[in-house]
């Protein structure tokens, strides 16, 4: 429900907490945890929500998530054996926005990550074997063209933090619905260059589905195929807001109730 309030005189629209969307996946509706996942990282709700700013707790190491430092908590996310799958569902209809920054629909959140080559980037840990797929109703579906959901950014929860291992939060989280310049190249970087490349951004990898020809999805499956070197651990996929209901994510993100660790 919107409501009109005034301020000092100013009439504006305000959204009622049960009203507003989520940015972040609400629900799940198939998980196929396929061969060598994690049994672990076995809870498909673990991708619901906010994606990861601070993990670590449960095992005695907490830290900020950071390029260097991914989620590894359990509840962090969720863990897809070849050959699984995994259908998350947002509360809204997600648009096909070519207006979005660098066309970006949606992102998606994992726990790859940069091995620390002494101070700086020098490869990437987490890549997979495996495809998105949008669709409107959760039954019939259209392959990404292209799109892989470790294509992307390592996650970044905070902007401000010095080192890439804080053992405490930031103070300034970064916005996990704001895609990363897909021309910005970390590797070779230092942690600083990389949180500056990002520009205010979680990382992420960003997901362009116009060539299905939809205007708009509902739902994300993300498959990891048999042949992929490894398990997909996804922690999470976010919708980019429109210019229409930017300002409503932003409330939603402050008023939704914290998922996990630290969120």
């Amino acid at each position: 429900m919107l409501r009109l309030v005034v301020l000092s005189g100013v009439v504006g629209v305000v959204a009622s907490s049960a009203a507003v969307a989520s940015p972040f996946a609400t629900s799940w509706s198939s998980f196929v945890p396929g061969v060598g996942g994690s049994a672990t990282y076995a809870d498909p709700a673990a991708a619901l929500g906010s994606p990861t700013r601070f993990t670590g707790v449960q095992f005695g190491f907490p830290g900020a998530v950071t390029p260097f430092n991914p989620p590894f908590d359990p509840g962090d996310f969720v863990s897809i054996g070849k050959g699984g799958s995994l259908v998350l569902g947002f509360d809204h209809d997600v648009q096909n926005h070519p207006s979005n920054p660098f066309g970006v629909d949606f992102i998606v959140f994992g726990n790859w990550f940069y091995a620390d080559g002494g101070g700086f980037a020098s490869s990437k840990f987490g890549a997979r074997n495996a495809t998105i797929e949008v669709s409107k109703n959760g039954t019939d579906w259209f392959l990404v063209p292209g799109a892989n959901p470790t294509s992307g950014y390592a996650t970044l929860g905070y902007s401000d933090l010095a080192s890439p291992y804080e053992s405490s939060p930031g103070s300034v989280p970064t916005d996990f619905t704001k895609a990363v310049d897909p021309s910005f190249d970390p590797i070779g970087k230092t942690y600083a260059q990389i949180v500056a490349g990002y520009n205010g951004s979680g990382g992420g990898t960003g997901v362009d589905f116009s060539a299905t020809g939809l205007d708009f999805i509902r739902f994300v499956r993300l498959t990891n195929l048999s042949d992929s070197p490894g398990s997909l651990n996804i922690d999470a996929i976010a919708a980019v807001p429109s210019p229409v209901t930017a300002s409503l994510f932003v409330i939603a993100t402050l008023i939704a109730p914290r998922r996990r660790r630290g969120c």
